[in-house]
């Protein structure tokens, strides 16, 4: 007998994927030192990604981040640390340990909003065919 699906409760569908992101504090915002700093996402959705972290940025901190999309320009988006994830089990790499920010987008325009829902449903279609 199979188990019945989990219910997805956001409100756009993510995938799992790896891509640099340079990132630092938004301009004006008053968290701390505003050196760019390199990392990359573990998963992405059209309204935001989780960013593997050194050390989590408090909740509500402005970012000003650039994605870079493998064979695509890279997307210049400001966004917002929404939560924190600890121990998800999914990275234990250099000086990232398994630590995580959950960010959401702002003012994201529609072409990028359109990129990354391409990239999302591509990275599903690729799924879908391995599991077949």
């Amino acid at each position: 007998m199979k188990e019945p699906k989990k219910t997805e409760k956001r409100r756009a569908v993510r995938a799992q994927l790896t891509v640099p992101v340079i990132y630092r504090p938004y301009p004006g915002d008053p968290a701390g030192k505003r050196d760019a700093v390199t990392s990359h996402t573990n998963d992405i959705s059209v309204n935001g990604l989780k960013l593997a972290v050194s050390q989590h940025h408090p909740v509500n901190t402005k970012l000003e981040m650039e994605i870079i999309f493998p064979k695509e320009l890279g997307i210049f988006t400001p966004a917002r640390v929404i939560g924190n994830v600890v121990g998800s089990g999914n990275w234990k790499s250099g000086g990232i340990v398994d630590r995580f920010d959950r960010i959401a987008f702002v003012d994201v325009d529609k072409n990028a909003q359109l990129l990354i829902l391409r990239l999302v449903f591509e990275i599903m279609k690729r799924k879908a065919v391995k599991k077949d």
